[in-house]
C-alpha cells in the first residue's frame, strides 16, 4: 500500500515547526487546529515515525521531523 504525503499537509508541518504551536500555525494558515493536528498525524502515520515532539508550551520537531523539515 503507497502512502503519498499531501503537500497541503507538508505545508502544515513547516508552518508548525516555525511557529512552534499548532495552534498558531492554524491560525496562520486559516485552519482549525484539530485539523492540523489530524494532518501532521497522518504524515507520521505515512513516514511511520514521530515527527514532533508535543509538549504544554508547544511542539519541537524530532530528528526525524528535522529530516523532513528540510
Amino acid at each position: 500500500m503507497e502512502r503519498r504525503l499531501d503537500p497541503f499537509s507538508l505545508r502544515l508541518f513547516v508552518a508548525v515547526c516555525e511557529e512552534g504551536n499548532i495552534a498558531r500555525a492554524a491560525a496562520r494558515e486559516a485552519i482549525v487546529a484539530s485539523a492540523v493536528s489530524k494532518r501532521i498525524a497522518a504524515l507520521e502515520y505515512a513516514v511511520g515515525m514521530p515527527l514532533l515532539s508535543r509538549a504544554r508550551r508547544g511542539v519541537t520537531p524530532t530528528a526525524a521531523g528535522e529530516v523532513m523539515l528540510r
